[in-house]
């Protein structure tokens, strides 16, 4: 009796276990103004910044630059933030490398990689 519950529970186990969405890389255009904006309004909002500067991209990654110096500093440990770019069902995301904090890019299209 015992050996027939020993056998059935490893499978009612593995019925049980949900499939994860899939994150696939993707990438954006950042040479459309539209685009551009977008992205920049979302990842200032991910940042919690009114405005931000993106840095260099290559599409699949954005940077956010840090603040610019103040007039009385002389440098500054501040890096910059970078995010991927994801699609996940269906969905055009840019996650945070340093959290993994994933934030929806609205009226943003992504293309695979």
């Amino acid at each position: 009796m015992f050996l027939r519950y020993f056998l059935v529970l490893p499978l009612a186990l593995a019925a049980c276990q949900s499939t994860a969405a899939v994150r696939a890389p993707a990438t954006v255009n950042l040479d459309d103004p539209a685009t551009k904006t977008a992205v920049a309004s979302a990842l200032a909002q991910a940042v919690g910044k009114a405005r931000i500067e993106l840095g260099a991209s290559n599409g699949a990654t954005v940077t956010v630059l840090p603040p610019p110096l103040g007039p009385y500093e002389t440098h500054s440990t501040a890096q910059p933030i970078r995010f991927d770019i994801v699609i996940e069902d269906g969905e055009c995301l840019a996650v945070r490398r340093d959290t993994q904090q994933a934030y929806a890019l609205s009226g943003v299209t992504c293309h695979p990689k």
